[in-house]
């Protein structure tokens, strides 16, 4: 009876300390969604540019998180008639975390 009790307590807090977790690391739409609002939130004080969209996006793996968050890899395509934003086909990994206040996704500049 002791030992059942013991492993019921034990149980309730694994199951608490999990919860506390935050859930692990972020899903490929949340990686997008994420990646789409970093490309499309203009400088402050600057104008915003044409929109930057997403053609593909593709998650790869991610790595063990640290405290600036999850380093995760992936391969997208950018369209953009910004000729600059071409350069987004490129980047193969960021860093992504989240916002304590909002609870979002939110990726790190990747350079």
């Amino acid at each position: 009876m002791r030992l059942r009790l013991v492993s019921c307590a034990l149980v309730g807090v694994l199951a608490a300390g999990l919860a506390g977790c935050g859930g692990g690391e972020p899903s490929e739409s949340q990686m997008k969604d994420a990646m789409n609002s970093f490309l499309n939130t203009p400088t402050p004080g600057q104008p915003a540019g044409d929109p930057i969209n997403i053609a593909s996006f593709k998650k790869g793996a991610c790595d063990k998180p640290t405290p600036q968050g999850f380093n995760c890899t992936f391969t997208m395509t950018v369209t953009s008639t910004n000729m600059l934003a071409q350069m987004f086909n490129n980047v193969p990994s960021a860093v992504f975390y989240k916002d304590a206040s909002s609870g979002k996704w939110m990726m790190r500049a990747p350079f």
